[in-house]
């Protein structure tokens, strides 16, 4: 077992807006519906079936960003690029991966974030160069309800998903 593919990337843009057009009409990603799409939009690639492969941030709108972790909201520090990458996601087959590589991080103090994204259940951790990435197991279409379908992000329970997911675990 271990990581399965890189399953989408992250960017800090300065124009939200402006990039969603350049990789729609241009590249021919398809959008997702969004209560901010001046601040962050998730797309598909045009022959994609992942539930994005590709998130455009505006910058620095108190995201978690790559360094030391930060609690949301805060302001920008001035050091901060314009535009660039926020993160790497990495998919895995089963939550028992995601909690194997979850307690590595833990042990080695690289853990940071754990999200329920509906969809998905992610974790987040720095690599030695305090590069951010995410590793992320997805729930299998046929078991996916409107719940977790519209639902945004909160902590994770990692426990109570393996309880849920018991079955396919």
């Amino acid at each position: 077992m271990g990581i399965k593919r890189l399953n989408h990337a992250v960017l800090y843009v300065s124009d939200v807006a402006q990039s969603s057009a350049f990789y729609k009409d241009t590249l021919g990603f398809k959008f997702k519906p969004s209560d901010s799409p001046d601040k962050a939009v998730f797309s598909q690639a045009a022959e994609s079936d992942n539930d994005h492969d590709l998130a455009l941030f505006s910058k620095n709108l108190g995201q978690q960003r790559a360094g030391v972790f930060r609690s949301r909201y805060e302001a920008a520090d001035p050091s901060e690029p314009p535009a660039g990458l926020y993160h790497l996601a990495w998919e895995v087959d089963t939550l028992s991966e995601l909690s194997r590589i979850r307690d590595l991080l833990q042990a080695q103090g690289r853990l940071g974030l754990e999200e329920d994204h509906g969809v998905h259940k992610s974790i987040y951790g720095h690599d030695p160069d305090g590069l951010l990435f995410e590793v992320a197991w997805f729930v299998p279409p046929h078991l996916l309800t409107e719940e977790d379908k519209s639902q945004t992000s909160r902590t994770l329970d990692l426990e109570k998903e393996r309880q849920r997911f018991a079955e396919i675990a």
